[in-house]
């Protein structure tokens, strides 16, 4: 094999080792959802503007969005990439990211 040959393949295998590690630093779909919805669930802020009424109906109406319905109360909680992670390089791992707690609409 000629060293052209050789770097060739050497740069290669090193883009495909960076590419495999990158697929692996995020969730599947399933363990991702399920972390959000834990964060949810585990919100003080969330079960006092729902005054403390039990979640009867969680809906995903759109991406990193989440629709809460608790008795005569709805709200809407958003997902947000937690900006500490942005500054720095990508980290392998789960996504870090935090909820924000919009207004309940009571009837």
């Amino acid at each position: 094999m000629s060293r052209d040959c050789i770097a060739a393949a050497g740069v290669t295998a090193l883009l495909l080792l960076g590419a495999a590690a990158e697929a692996r630093a995020a969730l599947p779909p399933y363990w991702q959802r399920l972390r959000e919805l834990q964060a949810i669930l585990d919100s003080n802020e969330l079960a006092e503007k729902l005054r403390d009424a039990p979640i009867d109906r969680i809906e995903r109406p759109g991406e990193d969005l989440y629709r809460i319905q608790a008795g005569p109360c709805t709200l809407e909680i958003r997902i947000v990439n937690d900006p500490a992670g942005s500054t720095q390089p990508a980290m392998p791992g789960p996504r870090r990211f935090h909820i924000e707690t919009g207004e309940a609409a009571c009837r």
